[in-house]
């Protein structure tokens, strides 16, 4: 079934894989603008990333950390990076049409090609200064839009 965001019943649920705490909370801050109140979960490095989707070790319980609707993944985190557990994402047949938004400060050629080659469903660039603070935040909520469809 198709659905647009605004079509989700209840509250939608966020994963947040990033490293650093002021990109969490920058990013934590914007969806709460975006959408009300999400169900931000949020973990630090690839390893982790993993667990929380795969349901194992200490994120077993699905009521506490439920499966995603959207996931934002920097790519330059710990253990596994992101461009990794992307590819574990999309390799996966129940995982792989999860919307996977990449989130890196790097604009290199190779890391968009890379990205968007494993599946990635967008790229987002970090803001570096106030008027890119607010285009980043105009492209996390069009996420929220209801004229953008998820499977």
């Amino acid at each position: 079934m198709i659905k647009a965001v605004s079509d989700f019943k209840g509250v939608v649920s966020v994963l947040v894989v990033e490293d650093d705490d002021d990109d969490y909370e920058f990013l934590e801050s914007a969806l709460q603008e975006c959408c009300g109140d999400p169900n931000v979960n949020w973990v630090k490095d690839g390893d982790q990333a993993v667990d929380y989707l795969f349901r194992r070790g200490e994120y077993k319980d699905e009521t506490q950390y439920p499966t995603p609707d959207l996931i934002f993944l920097d790519i330059r985190i710990p253990k596994k990076n992101g461009l990794e557990v992307a590819k574990i994402i999309k390799d996966d047949p129940v995982l792989k049409k999860l919307p996977t938004i990449m989130l890196t400060t790097s604009s290199a050629y190779a890391d968009v090609v890379h990205a968007y080659e494993i599946g990635a469903n967008n790229y987002l660039k970090k803001p570096g200064g106030s008027k890119e603070i607010e285009q980043f935040k105009k492209a996390i909520c069009l996420f929220w839009s209801p004229v953008v469809l998820y499977p």
